[in-house]
């Protein structure tokens, strides 16, 4: 370790006003207009936080939460950069939250044409990240209160440390000049060391493809070992939204200068500094930085995980992330986005970046499509909903099968409504349900597409999957006659799915106990 010894007593200065930018300023921020829930009590990183922040996203809050006293660690986990609403995601924006898919497209648009605003090098004096750092033996990953999210995360395999996974933006190096930001889940195995699902048709999937001189999948007997080369890449946690969103962002192009999209979007260039051991650009004012190289075709088996979905995802080979390196500051805070019970922060800007491709690719055939949702709950891509001006029979349709092709085979229900629709409100969408959709009318249904292997219904013979869509359609209907629809939404009998992502009653109780207490205290 250098420039600082590992601190056995990591404080986090509870109550205290903080004066600086980006990440820190953005609590401040937060905690000023009543948007920050504090919960002192010492909850555990097995489960409990996991189960509290599922717990705030389904009461309907947009609140972050700072854990200040998460069970044997003196360093404190923050919650729900952006949680499970638009709110968050509209202010980065400067749209309003009913605006914020089409406003998001235009403002991106308008970043990606400028090129944004490019970041500033700093020195490692002048990068708070480096206030501390780790490397060789000193490297190990249990002093980060990394948590278990939900209660079989993890199983199915051996886990060095019960199944906590790091869910936290990721940043590469695709070419010189460039910074390539995502997301993946990294399964902590060894103190440095772990498994990380990099997810396909992502940039840092084709940046690893270059270096290892083959494709992910491609059989063993392919592979060049003698060409290949070790894929680098570092885990950014304490950043602002701005950098959490970008990380979803498929429309960023795979090498991207992100950081100047960053800079271009909050108006103020990012302060960037060269990580340790490997040669990746990281924000200078982060809070931890993991660093870290997957040499080639190396593999482990990754644990089960709550995937999107709500169910638990198989055990699969992943491949492995050897930690080289972790910086942070002196009094760090770890940044946690979540992804658990279908209602999450994940799901949340998955699907929000889903309905801005679904928006932009319909306005280049339909300019009169109003809105886009893709709803987090139903898969965050599984079910689009689309708002639109009608002007032509057959309008519909058409930006049904669009919408499916837009997501390359992912969308699996799609509905089209009026613009006078309220899309993201439930009970908008059952009204035009009820009272515009006929069966035999308005239903569009085309089987055996492609679909997605996830699906849980997508497995085997039976996995042969169809794309259903449905619209308003239009008046001319002879009196007193209408047609029944029924969707049968139970599992197929004799039909073996993957095991649905459920709260655990011991661990729920554990959390009514500290929910009343926070709440209480949010009160007074």
């Amino acid at each position: 370790m250098r420039n600082e010894k590992k601190s056995q007593g990591i404080e986090f200065l509870r109550r205290a006003r903080v004066t600086e930018t980006g990440f820190r300023k953005f609590i401040q921020k937060l905690d000023d207009d009543g948007k920050l829930l504090r919960v002192t009590q010492e909850i555990d990183t097995l489960d409990e936080i996991g189960a509290f922040i599922a717990r705030v996203d389904y009461d309907g809050s947009d609140k972050s939460i700072l854990f200040e006293n998460p069970k044997g660690s003196d360093i404190p986990v923050f919650a729900n950069t952006i949680g499970a609403s638009y709110r968050r995601i509209a202010d980065v924006f400067n749209m309003p939250v009913k605006q914020a898919v089409p406003g998001a497209a235009r403002r991106m648009k308008e970043v990606m044409q400028n090129g944004g605003l490019p970041p500033v090098r700093v020195s490692n004096d002048e990068a708070p990240c480096k206030q501390v750092i780790m490397t060789g033996d000193e490297v190990d990953l249990s002093i980060l209160p990394i948590l278990r999210m939900n209660p079989e995360d993890g199983t199915k395999t051996s886990a060095f440390l019960e199944g906590r996974f790091m869910c936290a933006p990721a940043c590469s190096k695709p070419a010189e000049g460039a910074q390539n930001l995502s997301y993946h889940r990294f399964e902590i195995t060894e103190k440095n060391q772990g498994s990380v699902w990099i997810f396909r048709q992502t940039g840092d999937a084709k940046s690893m493809e270059e270096c290892w001189n083959a494709k992910i999948d491609d059989p063993s007997s392919t592979w060049d070992r003698e060409s290949a080369k070790p894929f680098p890449m570092a885990f950014i946690m304490g950043v602002g939204p701005e950098f959490v969103l970008a990380g979803a962002n498929s429309a960023l192009p795979h090498k991207n200068a992100d950081f100047a999209f960053v800079g271009g979007l909050r108006g103020e260039a990012v302060k960037m500094v060269k990580c340790e051991t490997i040669d990746v650009d990281v924000p200078a004012d982060a809070e931890i930085i993991i660093e870290g190289i997957f040499k080639p075709f190396n593999w482990a088996k990754q644990g089960r995980f709550a995937s999107f979905n709500g169910f638990y995802d198989e055990s699969r080979r992943r491949p492995v992330f050897d930690v080289t390196a972790i910086t942070m500051r002196k009094k760090p805070i770890y940044q946690h986005i979540h992804i658990g019970r279908p209602l999450n922060e994940t799901n949340n800007i998955a699907a929000f970046f889903r309905s801005v491709k679904v928006y932009q690719d319909l306005i280049q055939v339909l300019p009169n499509i109003t809105d886009v949702f893709v709803d987090p709950s139903a898969g965050c891509g599984f079910t689009v909903h689309i708002a639109m001006d009608k002007k032509r029979v057959g309008e519909p349709k058409m930006a049904m099968m669009r919408a499916y092709t837009a997501l390359g085979g992912f969308a699996k229900h799609v509905f089209v409504y009026d613009s006078d629709i309220d899309i993201h409100d439930p009970h908008e969408r059952d009204w035009a349900l009820a009272h515009r959709f006929m069966a035999d009318r308005d239903l569009l249904i085309i089987p055996n597409v492609i679909g997605m292997a996830i699906d849980p219904l997508a497995q085997g013979i039976m996995g042969k999957t169809a794309k259903l869509g449905v619209y308003d359609g239009t008046p001319e209907m002879p009196i007193n006659t209408r047609t029944f629809m029924g969707l049968d939404c139970t599992i197929p009998l004799g039909l073996k799915v993957m095991e649905r992502v459920l709260p655990k009653p011991e661990v729920e109780a554990r959390i009514d106990e500290i929910w009343q207490a926070v709440m209480g205290e949010a009160k007074n």
